[in-house]
């Protein structure tokens, strides 16, 4: 059980020629910076067990790398290894199993096994700007370890393959979704597909690898008539949180079986909520494009504590003890 008072070490990427990891504290509902760690514009970090991996935009000459830390025992990290190409350009997330370590690179449309097992995509989808080729967006190993799902912004789909990268099937969204991150129900049988372009939630059913379509929920409230488009989410304790970047806020759905209900949708205290996380029972929220970090209690969500200034964050994660898969 998680503790709300237990203190969380976490880490967030500042994506700026001056930025780096930064590490922080979040104890008795405050957030501390405690040091920072500089490297060129991280995109994506993920923790499994006392290595920290931290994707770079580009260093380079045009493609991204992938760079790894040790942990110490105090939270800092020391560089374990020379920065390695991820075969493309602009890598924004990756996913650590064990031994396997993937990653998309958005403007290439790939997807790598590191270090040098490369899947490509084709096609591109009905948005004349943001679909004119394959952008890989997310990748995630599945809950039962036996499958990779990429999801590709650029041609609505979401694409299954084995772990070593040969393609199993792939799942078509509608046209003009473009779906960007994916979150599993708690017991691995849904996954909740979250379309940036459409600003909505798909469920779909998961079985074997294979992916089915149920139904579309909305992430915005009925009344806005704004532009936004949707990023992170998350699945913490039945319900199901999405950050909308334009409306600002964050969206709380509660999981009713394979359908969603629409709870709150509060602001997120900053512009552009690129990416958030729960960790204990809060949210901590990066907005890019204010150049702060918030805070949320849950239940009911709202915001909390104090915020802490970084530029243009674009990720956070949680320290945990163990062997973590993210």
């Amino acid at each position: 059980m998680r503790g709300e008072n237990r203190m969380k070490e976490l880490y967030i990427a500042s994506c700026c020629p001056d930025g780096g990891i930064y590490h922080c504290r979040l104890e008795d509902g405050r957030v501390e910076q405690l040091d920072f760690t500089p490297c060129d514009r991280p995109m994506y970090l993920a923790v499994s067990g006392s290595i920290l991996y931290a994707l770079l935009r580009e260093p380079f000459q045009g493609s991204s790398g992938l760079i790894k830390y040790e942990i110490q025992k105090d939270g800092s990290l020391k560089q374990a290894d020379d920065v390695v190409s991820t075969h493309g350009k602009c890598a924004c997330h990756l996913a650590v199993e064990r031994d396997d370590i993937y990653c998309v690179n958005y403007l290439s449309g790939n997807v790598v096994l590191l270090p040098d097992q490369i899947a490509a995509h084709t096609g591109k989808g009905v948005h004349p700007k943001r679909q004119e080729a394959p952008h890989t967006h997310f990748v995630c190993v599945t809950p039962d370890k036996n499958y990779v799902l990429v999801t590709d912004l650029g041609t609505d789909r979401i694409v299954t393959y084995d772990r070593k990268l040969n393609r199993i099937s792939e799942t078509k969204l509608p046209d003009g979704k473009g779906p960007r991150h994916l979150a599993f129900s708690e017991d691995g049988t849904i996954v909740f597909c979250v379309n940036e372009l459409s600003s909505d939630v798909s469920v779909l059913n998961y079985r074997d690898g294979k992916l089915s379509l149920c139904k579309t929920f909305p992430a915005l409230p009925a009344d806005f008539c704004g532009e936004s488009t949707a990023a992170a989410i998350r699945v913490y304790k039945g319900k199901v949180y999405v950050s909308n970047r334009g409306h600002d806020s964050i969206t709380c759905f509660d999981i009713c079986g394979k359908e969603l209900v629409f709870q709150q949708c509060v602001p997120c205290g900053g512009q552009s909520p690129r990416d958030f996380d729960i960790i204990g029972e809060h949210i901590i929220c990066t907005n890019e494009n204010s150049d702060n970090v918030t805070l949320f209690e849950l239940n009911p969500l709202r915001q909390c504590g104090n915020e802490i200034k970084i530029k243009a964050p674009l990720c956070v994660i949680e320290r945990k003890d163990g062997n973590e898969t993210i």
